[in-house]
């Protein structure tokens, strides 16, 4: 004899997903019981039995994490019912809490619920069997003492699409070191896979298997070569039928180069270092260098080719060591006192040189003559034909002249006040103070007036 009462199974989600390695699955299952009898039926309880265990035909393997509830259809007069895991029976049961009898009105219905399933990992058909004690209805039966036995079905599926593609291990590939990415999917059997790079080139990864039966497998591939910088793969799953490729499905994973290199170049207004945070900043007039704190950064380079360098100072390598100033005037040289420095070179070519006081190691060499001046007039004038000085000649100390001293406008040699020689222009002659010892012949000649001279 059927039941008193009707049942029905609805999941949540419809086919129940069987739980994968690293991919729990957790569903709901609603039994709908019904009176459809025009008359109450009257009840002790009503239990639903599940499968336990990790086999095909299992539902779940902890029945004791499934949350239980009954929802009521119509307006209980009484005592609720109750519905919950009774692990001595090994079944969820629903019943009056004071152990009394219960009654589902004519053409009324309650929903018995089993919520956070955690879904068993094969996938197969799962048989519920639902057992009720109860009695009325239509031919108002009197209670039995042996159970109504009534068996729904459910389904659990292994996922039947393409699904967790993701980089193997993780998605930053040491390129520097010979490392490659690896991308693993699971999908059904009966698709053929392409992987399309960044680029937009699609490869075939892996051809459908022939036969009737589905099977569901994991799947690897690598690209040729490791990406250098960013990249995203886009997995296409479908068929090829009538000679062109019929895609389904689409799933996306993103790899990275720890080293990221650029064809192209790349664009951004700064690059900051780790761990110190110094940083490199691109304005419109060109580069900053910035330390960690914020100040101006120190550039260290073997090597510097540049067209101009502007620049308030240049400084030795060590704290003691001299630099170089650039004042408004031009150049200064200073020691690492801070005192005025020497400049050495092997050759200087200057237009004017200013000295307060000049020294000479070895010769002075002056190509094409030299002149010198107060600043006004030329004084002394020097070249192949000699040396003229102007506006008189003075020798201390002694001198030695090879070859001709000419002398214009006179010549005063001093000795002291009692004793000196003079001659000049408009003198006529030679003035001697003091006494004249000659040793050899003085001759007198005449000029052309007859004088003697």
């Amino acid at each position: 004899m059927p039941s008193l009462l009707n049942y029905a199974v609805i999941t949540d989600p419809t086919s129940l997903q069987a739980s994968q390695p690293g991919a729990p699955s957790v569903g709901t299952v609603y039994v709908i019981v019904s009176n459809t009898h025009q008359s109450n039926v009257r009840w002790e309880f009503i239990d639903v039995e599940i499968p336990v265990g990790s086999g095909p035909n299992d539902l779940t393997g902890n029945p004791t994490a499934i949350s239980a509830r009954i929802d009521m259809n119509y307006t209980v007069v009484g005592q609720n019912p109750v519905f919950g895991w009774d692990s001595t029976l090994g079944r969820f049961r629903a019943h009056d809490p004071s152990g009394g009898r219960l009654t589902l009105p004519a053409e009324e219905s309650l929903v018995l619920v089993l919520e956070d399933i955690p879904v068993s990992s094969a996938e197969g058909l799962v048989c519920l069997q639902i057992r009720e004690r109860s009695g009325g209805g239509d031919s108002n039966i009197p209670i039995r003492k042996a159970d109504f036995i009534t068996t729904l079905g459910l389904v659990k599926q292994a996922p039947k699409v393409p699904c967790n593609f993701r980089p193997e291990k993780n998605s930053l590939v040491d390129v520097d070191a010979g490392g490659n990415v690896v991308l693993r999917w699971e999908g059904p059997d009966n698709l053929d896979y392409w992987i399309r790079d960044p680029e937009g080139n699609e490869v075939l990864a892996q051809s459908a298997a022939q036969g009737p039966r589905v099977v569901r497998q994991s799947y690897t591939w690598s690209p040729a070569s490791a990406p250098k910088r960013g990249a995203t793969y886009t997995l296409i799953a479908g068929t090829v039928g009538a000679g062109q490729q019929q895609q389904g499905y689409f799933l996306t994973t993103t790899v990275h180069a720890r080293v990221p290199e650029f064809d192209s170049g790349t664009r951004t207004p700064w690059v900051e270092g780790t761990p110190n945070k110094s940083r490199v900043t691109f304005t419109a007039a060109g580069v900053e260098i910035r330390n960690g704190t914020g100040g101006w950064g120190t550039v260290a380079a073997d090597a510097v080719d540049v067209d101009r360098v502007n620049t308030g100072s240049v400084h030795g390598r060590n704290s003691d060591d001299g630099w170089i100033d650039f004042p408004k005037a031009g150049v200064q040289v200073r020691d690492g006192q801070n005192d005025l420095g020497i400049l050495t070179a092997g050759k200087a070519d200057v237009d004017d040189l200013l000295a307060g006081q000049g020294q000479v190691k070895g010769h002075l060499v002056v190509d094409g003559g030299m002149k010198v001046s107060d600043g006004g007039e030329r004084t002394l004038e020097a070249s192949d034909n000699g040396v003229l000085v102007h506006n008189g000649l003075s020798v201390s100390g002694g001198g030695d002249i090879k070859g001709v001293l000419e002398l214009h406008n006179g010549i005063y040699v001093h000795i002291d006040e009692l004793n000196y020689v003079s001659a000049g222009t408009g003198m006529g002659g030679m003035a001697i103070k003091g006494n004249l010892a000659v040793t050899g012949t003085i001759l007198a000649e005449t000029d052309t007036e007859g004088r003697k001279v």
